[in-house]
């Protein structure tokens, strides 16, 4: 009796764009530690720009606005930081959540930039 060949092979099966991404985690983990640490100095920054003020400030409108612009100005990074949490961890999304969780810190960083232009010009 001769012996049939077997009729299914069995290859390595490349990845497609729409497999699951296993390092879809790492960008938005990151990101999201940068961002809290950023944002907790900035936060810190910010009350000690009002301690250091003392009575000077009660009077002044500024420090109204300085926690407004604050609490503002933190809702970009969260923004980001919720996109690119919430994308599809697909391999197709890969270069988008990449770049959302790297704008987040940095969009931290230029509020901190202007936060303290700003308080170098009034």
């Amino acid at each position: 009796m001769e012996q049939m060949p077997y009729p299914y092979t069995i290859e390595p099966r490349r990845p497609t764009e729409d497999d699951r991404d296993p390092l879809a985690i790492v960008a938005p983990a990151v990101s999201t530690a940068v961002t809290l640490w950023g944002g907790f100095v900035l936060g810190y920054l910010a009350l000690l720009t009002l301690a250091l003020c003392g009575n000077a400030c009660n009077n002044d409108p500024d420090a109204s606005l300085i926690l407004a612009v604050c609490v503002w100005g933190l809702v970009v990074p969260t923004v980001l930081l919720l996109i690119s949490w919430f994308l599809p961890w697909r391999r197709r999304h890969t270069a988008t959540r990449v770049a959302f969780a790297i704008l987040a810190p940095f969009s931290l960083g230029a509020l901190y930039v202007l936060f303290n232009v700003w308080l170098a010009l009034t």
